[in-house]
């Protein structure tokens, strides 16, 4: 029996949902994250519109052909959100976090740059948050847990190779530069299949833990 169609609004109303849950109940990092995102009344609504736009993609497809619909709007957000990460997991500081951000942003100020690009993360991370809630808990579907997962890892693991190819001297890079083919080649794959995966029932307990009472749970006002 397949799962009903749900409608642009229903998954409007649990994206919302769900960044007031992880702003109270996620992991300290999914915390910072939404709060800055609830915080700031500007960034809501910037959110918001971007956010209304992949979901209206999802809603519009045809019912068996929604999930495959999320799981493409959560590849893509994995991707917008690699930047941000990749600089922050390396640290990267001065002239090295120039030159990263001048491969994606070309001549643009680099102060501009930084920017956009910490405000692009962190719509993007709360929208993927939304993705992988929605196909995991509303959709029913599996494939948003640990198959993503591992898609999420492999990418990052891809960029950062590629990124560091590109940021360094290649004589430095030459073992890392041969593995690029392999990686990519390998995210081709792993996507195909998790497009191609039948909807397997996902493991809920996770779910059932980040909703757990606290004694600072308080409903996280919504700006508008």
């Amino acid at each position: 029996m397949g799962v009903p169609a749900i409608d642009h609004a229903r998954l409007m109303r649990a994206s919302g949902e769900r960044i007031e849950a992880v702003a109270r109940e996620g992991t300290a990092r999914q915390q910072i994250v939404a709060r800055r995102l609830i915080e700031d009344p500007a960034a809501w609504r910037l959110w918001e519109r971007e956010h209304d736009q992949l979901m209206r993609k999802v809603a519009a497809a045809q019912r068996g052909g929604q999930s495959a619909a999320l799981k493409s709007t959560a590849f893509a957000l994995i991707q917008r959100k690699a930047l941000f990460e990749y600089l922050s997991e390396h640290r990267l500081r001065g002239e090295a976090r120039r030159r990263a951000i001048a491969m994606f942003y070309g001549a643009r100020a680099y102060t501009d740059a930084m920017i956009a690009e910490h405000g692009n993360f962190v719509r993007s991370a709360c929208s993927h948050l939304c993705s992988n809630h929605i196909g995991t808990v509303v959709m029913l579907d599996g494939a948003f847990q640990e198959p993503m997962a591992r898609y999420e890892e492999l990418f990052r693991e891809y960029f950062r190779t590629f990124c560091d190819v590109s940021l360094h001297e290649r004589d430095e890079t030459e073992s890392l530069r041969a593995l690029l083919p392999y990686l990519k080649h390998q995210l081709t794959e792993l996507r195909t299949a998790i497009l191609a995966m039948p909807r397997t029932l996902p493991d809920l307990f996770y779910e059932a833990r980040i909703r757990r009472p606290t004694g600072d749970t308080v409903r996280m006002p919504r700006p508008r």
